[in-house]
C-alpha cells in the first residue's frame, strides 16, 4: 500500500461509487471489499477475518432485499434489516461485530448512509481503520489539529464535532471539507457539536462566512414575497390575489418594512378567513357591506384571547383585536382610494361604502383596553425603578466574582507546583474563562440598554463605526452614537455619557480578548425581523460565548435570567421578568425624574411624536409637584422668617462660591474640579475622586458596622439576591473609604481639616 498514490486511492473511490449506481452484482460487491478490507489497517490479523465475514453476511442479506442496483438494495436494508438490529434483533453469528459489516460497506465508499445510522456509528475509529492515503484521514486529522488549538467547547464536545464532520463527509458522499456547503452543513438539525464544528471549518478557511449558533442555522425562513405572504397568512383563494396585490402596492407606496407586511397579511388573513365561514356568498369586496364586517369585531375579540401570548396571556386584553381591525379598516380604506384614480387594479374591487369605520370600533371596549394597558405600564416603571438597582449591582457584582475566581486560578496555575496538573485544570479554567464571559455579557447587555435606551434591534446592529467622534468650537471632544433606521425608518443619534462610554469600551475590549485582536473583527448578522442579511461589519455585540453575532432570543434569555437570579418581585409578589423594552421604560422613567425635555426625550428614544413618552409623564404629574413646592415654600418662610428668601450679597455669593470650589461633603472632600459633571451624581462612596477626612473614621466606623449587621441580617432573612448584592456593594464601599481614611498620616489630614474650614 505504500506505494499507491492520492490519486490511485481516488480513483478506486471512483470506481466504487460507480459500482453501487450499476445493476446489482454479488461478486463484484464482494471483491472489492476484499480489496478493500486487506488495505485497512487493523491492531490484530483476527480482526481482519472478523470484518470479512461480517462484509459477507451483510451482503447475504442485501442479497434478499429486492432492488436493481446497490442503492436501491441499501435503502431497503436500511429501513427494514438495520432497523431491527438496532431494537434488539442482532444476528447471533455477528456477536459484538454486528456493525462491522456496515463498516464496510460505508467506509469503502460503496453505500452513502443515511444520518440516523451514522448517528449511532464510531465514526473516528471507522475512519482510523482506513489507508493512510485516503481522502478521510486527511479531513479526520485536519479536524483534530483545528480542535486542538480551539478555546472553546469541552474535550467531549469536540470530539463530536470530528465525528459530526466525517459522517457529513460519508453522508454528502464528499472526499474533502472544502466540497461541504452551507446546504450539507444546515440539512442536518439537532445533535450536539454542530456549533463547535463550524468554528473549526471557519477556522481551517472552509468557511468564509461567520458561524453559525443553532438558532440561526435553524431560522431559515425566507422572506416571502407580497403575494406569498397572503398565501403563507391563510388568506382564502378568493381574496389571495387581492391582497397580494394590496401588499405589493402598499410597499411601494407606503412603507416596505417586512414585518408591516407580515402584520397586514395575518390581519387580513382572519378577517377573509371569518368572512367565508359565515358569508359564503360574498366572494368580492365590493359585495361587502357594512352590516356584515361589523360581526368581525367580535370575532377578533374572541380570537385575540385566544392567540394571546407573553407575561399577558390570558387577560382577555383587547388590544390585538384592535391591531387587527385598525389593519382591516385601512385596507378597504386605501383600496377605495386607490380604486377611484384612472386604471386602477382596484377600481373592480372597491366596496359601494367603507365596511369599517372607527365609529364601529368606538364601543368594542378598546378605550378600556388601553388604560388597562397604560395602568399595566405604570405599575411595572414603578416596579423596575424599586428592583433595577438591585438587578444592576447583583450582575455587577457577579462579574466581579467571576473576575478575581479567573484571576486566582491564573495566578494558581502560574504556580510552578501546580505545573503536573495542568491537563486536569484545563478543563476548570475554561469553565472559569466561560463564566466570567457569561458574567460580564449579563452585565454589559443590561447596562447597554439602561444607558442607551434603544430597542433590542437597534442594540444589535450597534458596530464600531457608529461610535462617532465630534469636536466643539472650544476644542473639547464628544462622542455620539449613532443609530440604524428602525421602526419608523429614521437615523439619529444620541450622546454617549460616562456610563454608555464605559460600557462599549467595556464591549470592545471583551470582544478584542476573545479574539485575541488589536481591533473588533467583522461578523456577519441576519436581521430576523426583515428575512434578510444585513452587511458583514464589526458588530459590537458578538462573541459572548461563540465567535457570531448574538441574537435578540439570546439577549431576551440573559436579561429574564438574570432577574430572576437577583430575586426581582412585582409588588405582588410574583418574579419580575425583565424584558429589553423594560429597560427602555426605565430610561424613560428616569430622564423624567431627572427634568430632561420630553420632546428631548422622545428625540433620544426615537419615538415619533412625545405622546409614548407622556405615558411615562403620568407617573410625575406637574402640577403635584409645583404645589408640593409652593407648600414647602410657605412652610420655609414661616420657619426662617422672609429674609431667607432675600437675593444673596456679594459676600454671601463670594462664601457660596468657595464652599462650591472646595465640595466639602462632610465627611470628605471632593477632588472633582468645579462645573465638571459628575456621573455618581454625588453618590460619592466608591467614588475615585473622593478623599475621605481621618476625622471622620469614627463615623464610617459606625457606619460600617450598621450596614454589616443590616447585611447579616438580610443574608439570614432570605432576602433576595439582588438586594443582598446591593447592601454588599455597600458595605464595600463604606470599606473602602474607612480605609483611606486611616491610611492618611497626621499632618496630610490636618492640611485636609484646614482646606475645609
Amino acid at each position: 500500500m505504500s506505494s499507491r498514490t492520492v490519486s490511485g486511492r481516488a480513483g478506486q473511490l471512483v470506481g466504487a461509487r460507480a459500482l453501487s449506481s450499476t445493476p446489482y452484482d454479488r461478486a463484484a460487491v464482494l471483491g472489492h471489499l476484499e480489496n478493500e478490507i486487506a488495505l485497512y489497517r487493523f491492531r490484530e490479523r483476527c480482526d481482519r477475518a472478523r470484518m470479512l465475514r461480517a462484509a459477507g453476511f451483510t451482503v447475504g442479506e442485501l442479497d434478499r432485499l429486492p432492488g436493481q442496483d446497490l442503492r436501491q438494495r441499501w435503502q431497503r436494508f436500511e429501513a427494514e434489516t438495520w432497523t431491527g438490529w438496532t431494537g434488539g434483533n442482532t444476528p447471533a453469528v455477528l456477536g459484538e461485530r454486528w456493525t462491522w459489516g456496515a463498516w464496510a460497506l460505508i467506509t469503502s465508499r460503496l453505500v452513502r448512509p443515511s444520518w440516523p445510522l451514522l448517528s449511532q456509528t464510531r465514526t473516528s475509529q471507522w475512519v482510523a481503520r482506513l489507508p493512510a492515503e485516503d481522502p478521510l484521514i486527511t479531513a479526520h486529522d485536519r479536524l483534530r489539529q483545528a480542535a486542538t488549538g480551539l478555546q472553546l467547547g469541552s474535550t467531549p464536545i469536540r470530539a463530536t464535532a470530528i465525528n459530526r464532520g466525517l459522517r457529513l463527509l460519508l453522508l454528502t458522499g464528499c472526499d474533502e471539507l472544502e466540497q461541504l456547503t452551507d446546504e450539507d452543513l444546515h440539512a442536518v438539525t439537532g445533535g450536539k457539536g454542530a456549533d463547535t464544528l463550524e468554528v473549526m471549518l471557519h477556522q481551517m478557511g472552509v468557511l468564509d462566512r461567520t458561524p453559525q449558533r443553532g438558532s440561526a442555522r435553524m431560522a431559515t425562513t425566507p422572506r416571502h414575497s407580497p403575494a406569498q405572504l397572503a398565501v403563507v397568512h391563510g388568506v382564502p383563494a378568493p381574496f389571495t390575489d387581492l391582497v397580494g396585490l394590496y401588499l405589493e402596492h402598499y410597499a411601494r407606496r407606503l412603507s416596505d418594512t417586512y414585518p408591516t407586511l407580515r402584520h397586514k397579511a395575518g390581519a387580513l388573513g382572519h378577517f377573509f378567513s371569518w368572512l367565508l365561514a359565515t358569508h359564503p356568498q360574498v366572494t368580492s369586496c365590493s359585495q361587502l357591506t357594512p352590516a356584515q364586517a361589523r360581526g368581525f369585531v367580535t370575532h377578533a375579540l374572541e380570537l385575540s384571547r385566544q392567540v394571546r401570548r407573553g407575561r399577558h396571556a390570558g387577560e382577555g386584553d383587547s388590544t390585538t383585536a384592535h391591531a387587527w381591525l385598525i389593519d382591516v379598516r385601512t385596507f378597504f380604506a386605501d383600496i377605495g382610494a386607490w380604486g377611484s384614480e384612472d386604471g386602477s387594479p382596484f377600481a373592480a374591487h372597491r366596496p359601494a361604502v367603507v365596511p369599517l369605520t372607527r365609529h364601529d370600533l368606538a364601543t368594542a371596549g378598546f378605550a378600556k383596553a388601553r388604560r388597562r394597558s397604560q395602568a399595566r405600564t405604570t405599575r411595572l416603571v414603578l416596579d423596575l425603578e424599586r428592583e433595577l438597582p438591585n438587578i444592576r449591582a447583583f450582575g455587577l457584582r457577579r462579574w466581579h466574582e467571576t473576575q478575581q475566581m479567573l484571576a486566582g486560578e491564573t495566578a494558581a496555575t502560574d504556580d510552578p507546583a501546580t505545573d503536573s496538573d495542568a491537563d486536569n485544570s484545563a478543563g476548570a479554567d475554561a469553565q472559569k474563562v466561560r463564566a466570567e464571559r457569561i458574567a460580564f455579557w449579563d452585565w454589559a447587555l443590561l447596562e447597554l440598554l439602561l444607558t442607551s435606551g434603544l430597542r433590542i434591534e437597534e442594540a444589535c446592529e450597534l458596530t464600531t463605526l457608529d461610535v462617532l467622534r465630534r469636536q466643539l468650537p472650544d476644542g473639547r471632544l464628544y462622542y455620539l452614537l449613532h443609530i440604524k433606521p428602525s421602526k419608523f425608518g429614521r437615523a439619529r443619534v444620541i450622546p454617549i455619557g460616562d456610563q454608555l462610554g464605559r460600557v462599549i469600551a467595556e464591549i470592545v475590549r471583551h470582544v478584542r480578548a476573545f479574539h485575541g485582536t488589536d481591533q473588533v473583527p467583522a461578523c456577519d448578522r441576519r436581521d430576523f425581523h426583515e428575512k434578510r442579511p444585513l452587511p458583514r461589519a464589526p458588530y459590537l455585540l458578538q462573541s459572548r460565548t461563540h465567535p457570531a453575532a448574538l441574537g435578540t432570543s439570546t439577549i431576551r434569555a440573559r436579561l429574564r435570567a438574570l432577574s430572576l437570579a437577583a430575586g426581582a418581585r412585582h409588588a405582588d409578589g410574583s418574579a419580575l421578568e425583565l424584558a429589553p423594552h423594560d429597560c427602555r421604560r426605565a430610561f424613560a422613567s428616569e430622564h423624567l425624574n431627572a427634568n430632561t425635555p420630553v420632546h428631548v426625550i422622545a428625540a433620544l428614544l426615537g419615538h415619533a411624536g412625545v405622546n409614548t413618552v407622556m405615558i411615562y409623564a403620568k407617573l410625575y404629574p406637574t402640577q403635584l409637584v409645583e404645589d408640593y413646592r409652593k407648600a414647602m415654600r410657605g412652610l420655609y418662610g414661616d420657619v426662617y422668617g422672609p429674609e431667607a428668601a432675600a437675593h444673596p450679597s456679594d459676600a454671601d455669593w463670594a462664601a457660596f462660591t468657595a464652599s462650591c470650589s472646595m465640595r466639602d461633603m462632610g465627611t470628605h472632600l471632593c477632588a472633582l474640579p468645579t462645573g465638571e459633571h459628575c456621573p455618581r451624581g454625588l453618590v460619592c462612596l466608591g467614588c475615585g475622586h473622593a478623599q475621605p477626612k481621618k476625622s471622620a473614621a469614627p463615623t464610617f466606623r459606625r457606619m460600617l458596622a450598621s450596614h454589616s449587621r443590616a447585611l447579616d441580617r438580610a443574608r439570614t432573612g432570605g432576602e433576595p439576591a439582588g438586594q443582598i448584592a446591593s447592601r454588599e456593594l455597600e458595605v464595600e464601599r463604606i470599606r473602602s473609604a474607612l480605609g483611606r481614611a486611616e491610611e492618611l498620616s497626621a499632618d496630610a489630614a490636618a492640611a485636609l481639616e484646614a482646606a475645609a474650614i
